[in-house]
């Protein structure tokens, strides 16, 4: 366990879906088509026509790294980093803490609660925000609880099945939510849960049968995506649900060595993988069997994942001449663009987490002014 150091306070005044960036990356040539696309708002499918505008909700309150990684009509979730603490010679560990903007020129607004040390807002749907906290267990860093904020008020909620004291373990997570479900996971072993906002103390366990472990990442009505490990295969696999443990359908073909999914579109899911006989991820694009995999990796990428979806429009990142860069796709490698050229050019990498109804697409970028990374929204 970490120790803590200091007070615990509030600064007032961010696995596999924390941010995948951190320091300034030299600026990299386009190597995929410069498609200038709009939202169909009706249909949430992409058309050639205008470029994205994008609005930058800025670093945390204490002016280092934020990153943005869940959104809804009415705001966006992310995490801040706030500051560093030791944990031994020659050690440091840097703390992040939950936070949460309501559009452009908004004030973030730290949702960390008292007995808390660090955490993070992973999803947003409706009026709920959705994330991970870790406990102070005794002056130490303790267990992951899965957390909920409701509301304009962001009333919370510690879901941990266990209890929500200090030590209370196994712990759980949060990851996703569309304002009615939450999707995450729990238990020793760790299984995918999903709660009802109107059940809370009664969530259901996911686990596919013959999996050892599973978490999921996000859901949409009665569809849940994420990932299981089988034993059988010593692999993670890419699993959609449809509310119980006896729906869950293996996405992962073959042709994969390991595969998470991460998002949900219309009748469609999203995530990444890593193609037998090699060491990276591409992005990949599903319709509800491992026999429809799409690889979304653009020409030019080294790798990609995909990690949101509205209607038929794909959202995620990917690695060009060693910079990473938010991507946007319609349904296929040939149709990604990058957002990276509707930003500044003192951003130098971004990345893209979620996409709203509107088609307005939440991500991060690194800017050189401040040194620091920046929550951004592009708007088509």
């Amino acid at each position: 366990m970490r120790i803590l150091y200091g007070s615990l306070s509030v600064c007032l005044g961010a696995a596999l879906l924390t941010a995948c960036g951190g320091n300034s990356i030299t600026p990299a040539s386009q190597s995929v088509p410069n498609t200038r696309v709009s939202i169909d708002k009706a249909s949430g499918t992409a058309s050639s026509a205008t470029a994205y505008t994008y609005y930058d909700l800025g670093p945390g309150p204490n002016g280092k790294d934020a990153y943005g990684y869940g959104l809804s009509s009415s705001a966006q979730a992310g995490s801040y980093f706030d500051h560093t603490i030791s944990c031994g010679k020659d050690c440091s560990s840097k703390v992040y803490y939950p936070l949460t903007w309501s559009g452009q020129s908004s004030q973030p607004v730290v949702l960390l609660p008292q007995f808390y040390v660090e955490g993070w807002a992973y999803g947003a749907g409706g009026s709920l925000i959705a994330g991970t906290l870790i406990t102070n267990d005794g002056g130490y860093f303790g267990y992951p609880h899965a957390a909920l904020w409701q509301g304009s008020s962001h009333t919370f909620t510690d879901l941990n099945p266990s209890g929500s004291c200090g030590s209370c373990q196994p712990g759980s997570n949060a990851y996703g939510t569309d304002g009615t479900y939450i999707a995450g996971s729990s238990g020793s072993p760790i299984h995918a849960f999903l709660w009802k906002v109107t059940q809370l103390s009664t969530p259901v366990d996911l686990n596919p049968s013959g999996f050892s472990y599973s978490e999921a990442y996000a859901v949409s009505g009665k569809r849940q995506a994420g990932y299981a490990f089988s034993s059988s295969t010593n692999s993670n696999h890419a699993i959609f649900w449809k509310g119980t443990a006896a729906s869950a359908v293996d996405l992962t073909p073959s042709t994969l060595s390991s595969a998470y999914a991460t998002g949900l579109g219309s009748k469609s899911e999203v995530g990444c993988g890593t193609p037998s006989g090699m060491s990276v991820t591409h992005a990949l694009l599903w319709h509800n069997t491992a026999k429809s995999m799409k690889d979304l990796q653009p020409a030019g990428f080294t790798d990609s994942c995909a990690r949101a979806a509205n209607g038929t429009v794909q959202v995620g990142y990917g690695h060009i001449s060693g910079a990473m860069h938010a991507l946007v796709w319609n349904g296929s490698a040939a149709s990604a663009v990058d957002l990276q050229q509707y930003l500044s050019s003192t951003f130098t990498s971004s990345e893209a987490y979620a996409i709203d109804s509107a088609g307005d697409i939440l991500g991060s970028a690194y800017s050189t002014t401040t040194v620091s990374w920046h929550a951004v929204v592009w708007h088509p």
